[in-house]
């Protein structure tokens, strides 16, 4: 065979097809593929892995997704939400739970975006996963953009610059960086920052946005990057911060806490986001129930997509909580 490293695009394009009809439609093992094309086995394991991750191979898995239409209705009327999707996780492992949130996830994103909308997004495994089910069948015209900050994620694949990017790309459509941290430390650096021109017009972009696609965090979760631990008040745990959404802490009550580190954030304005006419929240686990309902009760979302062991728990927590 052509030494692969000296064809062009469109040779290794066909390349790599070929190689992997012969591994998926042919059944040919990896050791006869590598005999037919004078190679090794370790090679046609990497061209099938460069297959996959240059979407020349798609693989789908149609997970058994059952909704559960009677908790889902519960949580619309308890929370007043425009939306509640709730899978029924009793048989399926965590892998193939996040696996079904993204597919939702996606197909609810692709129900509701029309031409011209703006769409703010996140960072995250959940939302990365979400986009990464997008297949919209017609291109439009789209912005995506930053909320807030980006949050210096230890790995950018799933930080909202790269996000955006990609659901951008999907649709064809033009994204905006926000340049600029999570969190300003100095008030004056902060106000100064936040006046330059390119930013505010960022900032007042984002603020048009129709929908806000994001996950749920735990206080722990989002601050265990040593970045942002400097950012944190001693006493913050104190001040019963169950959650963070859109870079502010907030109580199980929904209510923004005292911390100091709300008054850090670089983004559009809290009150403006939960104006905001789709505030999709995609989230998974008990670990996170608190934190979700904390997100409910302070309306950052009125979308809820999680899965029904998640959504119970919220539900008993919502039941013993004081008025």
């Amino acid at each position: 065979m052509k030494d692969y490293e000296k064809m062009n695009q469109t040779e290794k394009q066909d390349f790599l097809a070929k190689l992997s009809s012969m591994y998926y439609d042919k059944s040919m093992t990896q050791s006869e593929i590598a005999n037919e094309l004078e190679t090794t086995r370790f090679k046609v394991s990497k061209y099938l892995q460069e297959a996959r991750d240059k979407g020349v191979v798609e693989i789908n898995i149609n997970y058994p997704r059952q909704r559960l239409k009677t908790l889902e209705k519960e949580l619309v009327q308890k929370f007043e939400l425009k939306d509640a999707i709730i899978i029924d996780n009793q048989t399926l492992p965590y892998d193939e739970i996040i696996y079904a949130l993204g597919k939702f996830g996606a197909e609810y994103l692709q129900k509701i975006i029309v031409e011209n909308d703006t769409v703010g997004v996140l960072w995250g495994k959940t939302i990365s996963n979400v986009i990464k089910h997008m297949k919209p069948t017609n291109k439009m015209p789209i912005t995506v953009v930053q909320l807030v900050g980006s949050a210096a994620k230890d790995n950018l694949l799933i930080d909202s610059p790269e996000l955006i990017r990609r659901l951008a790309n999907v649709y064809s459509g033009k994204y905006k960086y926000l340049y600029a941290p999570l969190y300003m430390d100095n008030d004056y650096a902060r106000k100064s920052f936040l006046q330059e021109p390119v930013i505010n017009d960022l900032i007042f972009s984002a603020s048009k946005s129709k929908i806000a696609l994001t996950g749920v965090g735990t206080v722990n979760a989002v601050f265990a990057s040593s970045l942002w631990k400097d950012y944190l008040d001693d006493d913050i745990n104190r001040r019963n911060a169950v959650g963070c959404m859109y870079g502010h802490v907030y109580d199980i009550y929904g209510n923004i806490t005292e911390s100091s580190i709300n008054q850090k954030v670089i983004g559009v304005d809290i009150n403006i986001i939960k104006n905001i006419e789709y505030r999709i929240g995609v989230s998974s686990g008990k670990l996170k129930a608190e934190a979700i309902l904390g997100a409910l009760n302070g309306n950052f979302i009125n979308v809820l997509i999680t899965d029904a062991e998640t959504a119970t728990k919220v539900l008993s927590l919502k039941s013993g909580l004081k008025n």
